[in-house]
């Protein structure tokens, strides 16, 4: 093997151990779906089905309010995911580019948002969703997974907006623009990599959160996908090859959602910064 060979071993030989480490969960939790209830716990354990069959996925939509999970999920990420962009666009920007007394002490806080496990907020939001009325909505979750999710999304998106030389801003003010219109027709269109990345995560972020689903929503017809998965698990029967199939079928949104705007995370990276 020459020199060029062995580079390429060195430099693909990790990426496909890394590939085949992480892809590895993806595939067993499809192969799996795929068996009949006899192939699950077969030893040693198939790689692949004797005989591939959709009875599962047949199974999930005739058993299971699937379609309203689907319906519920998206409709709550999808607003959260929007809300979350609307405001860390004007915090982060904000905290990028303005000097204010307390800034470092809210930085400080938000870490410290981090750090605390989402679990400790179960009591105030309930509490405050109680008093407020809001208990058993949609909107009860749009507002804890935004609050949950702001923090980490300020901080990012004010690391995106730092690394966006302020000149540029102060060009377009030159030109005519004030600050609102440096922001969104120069600044933004630079950061919009960074603004497409932190809604993934906030979506994402909703999409599979479980444990305040669960507190929250008491209504069946209101229930996200993460609850009606817990649901197919029971002290006295798991259907196992259903639960595989609404998990492969949970992973579709989301693998879609990427797909689509991933063009953005490359296509804004030096929009706002030519002047035309």
């Amino acid at each position: 093997m020459g020199r060029r060979g062995l580079a390429a071993v060195a430099v693909w030989g990790p990426v496909t151990a890394f590939l085949v480490f992480t892809l590895f969960p993806v595939y067993w939790l499809v192969n799996s779906s795929l068996k009949g209830a006899g192939e699950l716990f077969t030893f040693p354990p198939r790689y692949w089905p004797a005989a591939a069959t959709v009875a599962n996925y047949l199974d999930a939509v005739r058993q299971t309010r699937l379609a309203a999970l689907y319906l519920n999920s998206l409709w709550i990420s999808s607003v959260t995911c929007l809300a979350l962009m609307a405001l860390i666009v004007f915090s982060g920007y904000a905290m990028a580019r303005f000097r204010f007394r307390g800034k470092a002490w809210l930085v400080a806080l938000f870490l410290l948002a981090q750090v605390l496990p989402h679990v400790v907020l179960l009591l105030p939001f309930f509490t405050m969703f109680k008093v407020a009325g809001l208990i058993n909505t949609r909107l009860a979750l749009v507002v804890a997974y935004t609050v949950i999710t702001l923090p980490f999304s300020v901080l990012t998106m004010r690391g995106f907006f730092a690394a966006i030389p302020v000149e540029l801003d102060e060009a377009a003010m030159v030109d005519g623009c004030g600050r609102s219109g440096a922001l969104f027709r120069v600044v933004l269109p630079a950061a919009l990599p960074g603004l497409v990345a932190t809604s993934i995560y906030g979506f994402i972020n909703a999409w599979n959160e479980l444990i305040l689903a669960v507190v929250l929503i008491n209504s069946p017809n209101l229930q996200t996908l993460p609850v009606g998965l817990s649901s197919l698990i029971d002290e006295n029967r798991t259907e196992y090859g259903m639960l595989m199939a609404v998990a492969v079928l949970s992973l579709v949104p989301s693998l879609v959602f990427f797909g689509w705007i991933q063009r953005y995370l490359t296509t804004g990276l030096s929009a706002g910064a030519v002047k035309g």
